[in-house]
């Protein structure tokens, strides 16, 4: 019997919905072995990259990858595993589609493929975790895909009130199909240019232009005014046709 492939599903707080979906037998992952770690709030932020392996670099940020992975795992090494996956990871791809969401839906306005794949390029040459993965694929990472965790849940908080997405951008609630598929392809296109896999959201999905179904929002989102984090089946969602 072939031994299995090595899989680490690296993420920040996001990382949670995977773990679910996968101890609930939502999600499997046929021939791989699969390990978990990451870390939430600022102590993701305390984990960077360097002797070929990403590791915590204060001791707070060491106790939550621990407890994460749950098997003593510290660093995660680049020549550990034939797979990384980067799930959330602070992608901030909704700030990316409003942004130029609003550009296309402006009548007056052209926006060229050209100029969406400079803007894609751009946008993930400033993503910290874009750059660490570079450096990984730069030590020898077999495959590196970066999964995103998802638009924001319609419903869960007023989106028109002062300093979030429906105040700035109001117009994005009229997007459609086209308009994100363009999006979507300029960074398949530009990760790939980088080496690197990448797995958007579903249509199915998405509802009021770039929002996720509610149906997906994590449980008490509500009371914790929590539209950021997604249940379970969201990840499962995400991650089923690439992996079984």
């Amino acid at each position: 019997m072939p031994s299995q492939s090595k899989l680490a599903i690296f993420g920040d707080s996001n990382l949670g919905a995977v773990r679910r979906a996968f101890d609930d037998g939502l999600l499997s992952f046929p021939g791989y072995d699969v390990e978990f770690w990451g870390a939430a709030g600022s102590e993701y932020r305390n984990i960077h990259y360097g002797k070929g392996a990403l590791r915590p670099i204060t001791p707070e940020a060491e106790k939550a990858v621990l407890f994460v992975n749950g098997k003593g795992r510290k660093h995660l090494r680049t020549k550990d595993f034939n797979v990384f996956v980067f799930y959330g990871v602070r992608l901030r791809l909704a700030e990316f589609f409003a942004a130029y969401i609003d550009l296309m839906l402006d009548h007056e306005r052209s926006v060229s493929e050209a100029a969406l794949a400079s803007a894609a390029k751009q946008f993930l040459q400033e993503r910290r975790a874009v750059r660490m993965a570079q450096l990984m694929k730069a030590d020898g990472a077999e495959e590196i895909v970066f999964v995103f965790a998802g638009f924001p849940c319609w419903g869960v908080i007023d989106q028109r009130a002062e300093g979030r997405l429906l105040a700035d951008y109001p117009r994005v609630l009229e997007a459609q199909p086209s308009h994100r598929a363009r999006l979507w392809a300029a960074l398949e296109r530009a990760f790939e240019d980088l080496g690197l896999g990448f797995i958007g959201q579903p249509e199915e999905a998405v509802v009021q232009g770039m929002f996720s179904d509610p149906v997906y929002a994590v449980e008490g989102a509500a009371e914790k005014e929590d539209a950021n984090h997604k249940s379970p089946s969201f990840a499962a969602l995400q991650l089923k046709k690439r992996f079984e």
